[in-house]
């Protein structure tokens, strides 16, 4: 089955539907598919709306959050008079009760941050509510919060899309976005290909199972209770309570919401003793008078959260593609802004200036923290002549004097047509954490940098949030194949490496360093699949670095059909044992027109500079440095003897002779 649509948006949340309907309000056909309509954070979010108690970090995302909190009145009433539902909008002010000992602090901290809210003493906020706690010494009151139902909030935005006309399409879940040459050309669902001419994600949580974003599930708990006697009107508590470690939301049905946890526990489901008895425990402390109350209703739900809790907005990775999600704790405050956002960018192609601040890849383009070592220090020569390394904010840089002059083109490792200055390629895998691995990698001066597809897009341990560890201005990303063990699975992981590599900025990186590694046991690469591939990802405009053995007339071979290098094995991946294969691959770099890379078995720096020694133009090293007592220093010693084997290389060694010949002149001695 195929659909054409102008729009097609992927997630039927408050995000999806909210997008929808104001495109469709502005003349373009729109089509909403979603899995469950059910599914995901708006129906399990308490509906506040709260940028000022919740303290959003003043700077854009305050902004942002102010926007839509300005938006939200005028919204909610054209949504209510259009389907007659309810949005549950109730502008009923948030109390934020503070207990003896964080008065100070926290008056301090939110006066500072947003000047709105007033300061009540212990008498004023017992006045303002009864039933407080007794450790309540005081609070603050933000009488702009408000709040919504998210379940009749999401009633009116799927009866208002069905009105303007937007189709609703529910049960198809979607398996991929197919792209090409930066455009998604459509999208593989359970119902067939759907095709648009133009697409919005929006699928929260999810997200980054249909692209490599930064996006993870964060797990929320709540329940709600209500009153075991009647209570004559007005409700005993009229406005919602946001305490620090718990918040009250009052429902005019009489319930109150308990909320919520905040949990990093992947994809694990379902409301926990331990979390309802936290929440439980919290909530009495704050507004006693709920113990005596029933639980009336518990469920969780998963929040889409980005490493700075800040939501991904505007244009994708490729031109017809936005993206709408990662808004973590605040999809529901954010739902206005984002659609009028979104429509303004997708219809009138105009990009507001705040939108640059939520780029999908600001977190790539961030330098990391990590990058930088105390321990390195610029190492210098007297000599002009003589090669010097420069470690700068962590970055190593080889040149031939210290007056920053370029180095010659001699020392400059191109591989399909882009130029590197470090002769090193290092690995990202085995390090104990990601941060001694981005020190490790920035001490060794490598300029690419190894990442495994596969391992990266499923999360495994080591690779978790790998791509926000390292600075992807200064490195370039060579993904790589690892795991494949046929050509087919290569080419498919190959193709993901190139859409990673994209998001990461690095728009015009068609690397792929090509494993296909069937023996699970020495893991030699096959050189018949490792060829198959090779051929089929040079038809597909791909640079392709090949992981061989020492076989010259392999090597040969992937070079005439267009590989970009070969990078023959030292000896087995990870064993340590140095150079096995001398002969194979100075043959391999006598024969050689394209750079030869020498990958794997190397465990010594003495190893790294005779495999440089031999004539290799690069070597690729990881478990050498990654499983050294001190990585980052073997990864700088890896560095210098990548240098050094160069250099040597280059200088020409003396010729091997059979007998001694004195290094003193015999004329001119003292008698």
């Amino acid at each position: 089955m195929k659909a054409a649509s102008d729009i097609l948006i992927i997630g039927g949340g408050i995000i999806g539907l909210a997008i929808a309907v104001e495109l469709k309000q502005r003349g373009a056909t729109v089509t909403v598919v979603t899995r469950n309509f059910q599914e995901g954070a708006t129906l399990a979010a308490a509906g506040m709306l709260a940028p000022f108690s919740e303290a959003l970090p003043i700077g854009p995302m305050l902004d942002l959050g102010l926007w839509s909190h300005s938006l939200y009145p005028q919204w909610c009433t054209k949504l209510e008079q259009m389907t007659g539902v309810a949005t549950g909008y109730w502008p009923c002010g948030f109390l934020a009760p503070v207990y003896e000992g964080a008065a100070g602090n926290q008056q301090h901290q939110l006066s500072n941050q947003t000047g709105v809210a007033d300061w009540l003493d212990k008498d004023t906020i017992h006045c303002y509510q009864s039933g407080l706690s007794s450790e309540v010494v005081g609070g603050w009151w933000y009488p702009e919060d408000a709040q919504v139902v998210p379940q009749a909030l999401s009633k009116a935005l799927g009866l208002a899309a069905q009105e303007w006309g937007v189709e609703l399409r529910e049960g198809i879940a979607v398996e991929a976005i197919q792209q090409r040459n930066r455009l998604v050309s459509g999208i593989r669902t359970s119902a067939g290909e759907l095709h648009a001419d133009h697409y919005v994600l929006a699928t929260g949580a999810w997200s980054n199972q249909l692209l490599p974003l930064p996006v993870a599930p964060k797990k929320g708990q709540m329940l709600s209770v209500k009153a075991t006697k009647n209570y004559q009107h007005p409700l005993p508590l009229q406005r919602v309570l946001h305490g620090s470690e718990v918040y009250l939301v009052p429902r005019r049905d009489g319930r109150i919401l308990i909320g919520a946890t905040v949990e990093d526990v992947g994809w694990q489901p379902d409301n926990t003793t331990a979390g309802i008895n936290r929440l439980l425990e919290s909530a009495i402390r704050l507004y006693p008078e709920i113990q005596h109350w029933s639980i009336h209703e518990c469920w969780w739900g998963f929040r889409p959260a980005t490493p700075d809790e800040l939501p991904i907005l505007g244009t994708g990775p490729c031109q017809n593609l936005s993206l709408a999600t990662g808004h973590y704790r605040n999809g529901i405050l954010l739902a206005p802004v984002t659609a009028l956002l979104l429509a303004d960018l997708i219809e009138k192609q105009k990009s507001d200036p705040l939108l640059d601040q939520f780029r999908y890849d600001r977190l790539y383009h961030q330098p990391a923290s990590s990058q930088s070592s105390p321990n390195l220090i610029r190492l210098s020569s007297n000599s002009s002549s003589t090669p010097v390394l420069h470690y700068n904010s962590g970055t190593v840089r080889d040149s031939h004097s210290d007056n920053g002059k370029e180095p010659s083109p001699a020392d400059l490792l191109t591989i399909a047509g882009k130029t590197f200055r470090s002769r090193l390629m290092t690995g990202t895998g085995k390090y104990d954490s990601q941060q001694v691995m981005a020190e490790s990698i920035a001490a060794s001066g490598s300029e690419i940098v190894t990442v495994a597809v596969r391992r990266v897009q499923t999360k495994a341990p080591g690779h978790e949030g790998l791509a926000e560890s390292l600075d992807w201005r200064k490195l370039w990303m060579l993904p790589n194949t690892a795991g494949c063990k046929t050509a087919e699975e290569a080419v498919r992981v190959a193709r993901l490496g190139r859409e990673m590599a994209k998001l990461l900025g690095q728009e015009d990186n068609n690397f792929v360093k090509l494993e296909v590694i069937p023996d699970p046991k020495y893991l030699l690469p096959d050189p018949i699949g490792t060829l198959q591939a090779a051929e089929q990802l040079v038809k597909e405009g791909f640079a392709v670095l090949p992981y061989i053995n020492a076989d010259p007339l392999l090597a040969k071979r992937l070079e005439e059909i267009g590989c970009a290098t070969v990078m023959p094995l030292g000896s087995p991946i990870g064993s340590g044992q140095g150079i096995k294969n001398a002969a194979n691959i100075e043959i391999i770099i006598e024969e050689a027109g394209v750079p030869v890379v020498v990958d794997a078995g190397i465990g010594s720096p003495s190893e790294a500079t005779y495999g440089m020694e031999l004539g290799a133009d690069a070597l690729l090293i990881n478990s050498a440095i990654a499983l050294a007592g001190n990585p980052i220093m073997m990864g700088k010693a890896m560095g210098m003897a990548t240098e050094a084997g160069r250099l040597a290389y280059l200088a020409g060694r003396i010729p091997i002779k059979n007998y001694a010949s004195a290094s003193s002149p015999l004329t001119g001695t003292i008698s």
